[in-house]
């Protein structure tokens, strides 16, 4: 079984709002990763990834907020309002196996 998988990366301290916006947005379930730098880097793709600049240039720690919908039409339809309503932060989604 699938299921869409979410992940948005912020500067350590951006990452306390967002998890707030998420809850009040019916996200119910939130993992937080703590990732070096040259991971970060590595694994991101300039303004794509993650639009905070912050994390592009303090070179610090950024953190990975993981959570997930279903993968049906209500799942996919909570994705999109989840990302609509979060304006200009990438979830960074992907189909993962449950």
């Amino acid at each position: 079984m699938l299921k869409i998988q979410a992940t948005i990366k912020t500067p350590q301290e951006e990452a306390p709002g967002l998890k707030d916006q998420l809850l009040a947005l019916g996200v119910s379930e939130i993992t937080e990763r703590r990732v070096s730098y040259p991971q970060f880097v590595r694994e991101s793709r300039f303004n794509y990834d993650c639009v905070f600049r912050q994390a592009w240039e303090k070179e610090d720690e950024v953190i990975y907020l993981d959570f997930s919908f279903a993968d049906s039409e209500q799942g996919r339809e909570k994705a999109y309002d989840v990302e609509y309503n979060l304006k200009q932060i990438p979830l960074n989604l992907k189909y993962m196996e449950e």
